[in-house]
């Protein structure tokens, strides 16, 4: 499973801190023979203050306004406005990491919070949106296992993608392309995700079979923060990549 946030670990083991520093109050009050509500421990007061400073500290950094959300933005299938804007924003980040141009980006929508609403986008929203402590991977796959993983897309209705489309007929593609050329099914490809799927979190089975894994010291919430950021305006993306 991926890992939470390393903010709410941290918030999580100050506040059992402050409340495990306080034996001396707990015996204090079960020996004045007190029960219930009244022998529960009274917090620490300078794990408190430490709490609060980081609470400050923590506000202070998640407000952040990093991009204004043009409408609001939902995953769906076969293609989706958020959908297409997180692939496009995995590709374009592992090409630019690489220096060398990445054919296709994939994630699974249940990676992320289902939607973005319109308005002011701040980094603790992007967060939420992203709470996981992924990473960023660019897997080398064959034509072969490009065409698979096509049809495993369109065997679930379509999926987050990038530099890639085809049609869905019966659950299987059709007319593929990469980056506006037929499928090379002898071809190389360069194919960027994220550590959760390439390691078997999202149900795509091709990424499994790579033949070259680069694991990128980026993570997918700053990459997503990044990404939003140098938009500025976020607006619905479709541009039928995927169609039935």
């Amino acid at each position: 499973m991926p890992r939470l946030s390393h903010f709410f670990w941290i918030v999580s083991l100050l506040f059992i801190a402050g409340c495990a520093s306080t034996p001396a109050t707990l015996e204090q009050n079960n020996s004045s023979g007190t029960a219930g509500e009244e022998a529960y421990p009274e917090p620490d007061p300078l794990i408190l203050s430490l709490l609060d400073s980081y609470r400050d500290s923590l506000d202070s950094v998640m407000g952040v306004p990093v991009a204004v959300v043009e409408d609001t933005l939902r995953f769906g299938q076969p293609e989706s406005s958020l959908g297409n804007i997180v692939a496009d924003a995995i590709r374009f980040r592992a090409g630019s990491e690489l220096s060398r141009f990445v054919h296709i980006g994939i994630m699974g929508e249940s990676s992320f919070k289902l939607y973005l609403n319109p308005g002011e986008l701040t980094v603790g929203e992007v967060m939420d949106f992203m709470p996981y402590d992924n990473h960023l991977v660019i897997l080398t796959l064959t034509g072969e296992d490009v065409f698979a993983l096509a049809n495993q897309v369109a065997e679930m209705g379509g999926s987050p993608v990038s530099g890639m489309r085809f049609r869905i007929n019966n659950g299987r593609a059709s007319g593929i392309l990469v980056n506006s050329e037929v499928l090379d099914r002898n071809g190389s490809y360069l194919v960027a995700t994220s550590s959760w799927a390439a390691d078997g979190g999202d149900l795509y089975p091709a990424l499994w079979s790579y033949k070259e894994r680069v694991d990128l010291d980026v993570s997918m919430r700053d990459l997503f923060v990044d990404y939003f950021r140098s938009r500025r305006v976020v607006a619905p993306l479709q541009d039928g990549r995927i169609r039935r």
